[in-house]
């Protein structure tokens, strides 16, 4: 964000360049530039010229820079999308740009009304620095004490799950897990372990809470509070593999990520965790839980 500072330098481009100058010099690595009014313009405009291209979209031209693109040029546009529009007879961002809002609404839900948007050169999220949390936690209590182990496993399970998917959302992965209960008289007992690999996968983490889990609940009293907590966060950074269990695991989290995205969190779950239904309401965006708790 370049804001306040043009009468620093002669053009934008001038600062593209300097920090390209920078990045070589400190890590040996060649990037691509993109300079726009917004962070989506910005984003097409740095693919559009690798390795070590700088594009620049002045202001009040982005619709004049997407037009001839294809679809699949936008942030959002994956392979079902793009065939849906291919149908629609929607091949360029400038035919797609001057399609209905609407209509993009009632076929693609929230995320067609974000495609039109960026469609149409429009994307109001601010630049801001980004800082890692240091741990995401979410717990809750219980409205009544309870020794049920269905209620108890698929409470634990549902907040593995919101923890997994704030992990993805945000680019990051845990290397430890906490799993703290509170019994019904108020004595606490909590464990804590490292998992095997860093880790944003909901069953990944689950096999490790339900292990701690299992190791600290040691007295038959009923619970009344239980929490998880993740921590030692950092940003994901795939690291090949000659195996492909783990782009199978990725494959399937960015699918049912996709599916929440558009039908609400709940319409992917865990079997267990519809134990809760029993307990509590059902919104398309979560359980409406007693008492919820959430910690960065």
């Amino acid at each position: 964000d370049l804001t306040g500072t043009l009468h620093l330098y002669n053009h934008p481009t001038q600062v593209a360049r300097e920090i390209q100058r920078e990045i070589f010099a400190r890590v040996g690595v060649g990037v691509s530039v993109g300079i726009g009014s917004n962070k989506a313009i910005a984003n097409i405009a740095s693919s559009l010229k690798k390795p070590g291209g700088v594009i620049y979209v002045a202001p009040e031209s982005e619709k004049d820079f997407l037009a001839p693109l294809p679809v699949e040029a936008l942030p959002g546009v994956g392979r079902v999308i793009k065939d849906k529009l291919t149908d629609l007879g929607i091949f360029t961002v400038g035919q797609l740009a001057r399609f209905s809002k609407l209509l993009m609404e009632q076929i693609f839900g929230m995320n067609g009304i974000k495609i039109w948007e960026l469609a149409n050169g429009l994307d109001p999220r601010a630049v801001k620095r980004r800082v890692t949390p240091k741990q995401i936690s979410r717990e809750t209590s219980f409205e009544e004490d309870t020794g049920d182990p269905g209620i108890i496993k698929g409470t634990l399970q549902y907040l593995t799950e919101r923890i997994a998917k704030k992990l993805r959302d945000q680019g990051l992965v845990c290397h430890t897990l906490c799993v703290k209960i509170r019994y019904s008289d108020f004595t606490s007992a909590n464990r804590s372990r490292s998992l095997p690999h860093p880790s944003a996968d909901s069953a990944a983490l689950f096999r490790m809470v339900n292990t701690l889990f299992e190791e600290i609940r040691l007295r038959r009293v009923r619970l009344r509070h239980v929490g998880i907590a993740a921590s030692h966060i950092e940003p994901y950074n795939r690291q090949s593999s000659l195996f492909n269990q783990q782009t199978r695991e990725e494959t399937l989290n960015i699918t049912i990520d996709a599916i929440r995205e558009k039908f609400g969190f709940m319409a992917v779950l865990p079997a267990e965790t519809i134990e809760l239904k029993r307990k509590y309401r059902m919104e398309p965006n979560g359980y409406v839980l007693h008492n919820p708790a959430l910690t960065r």
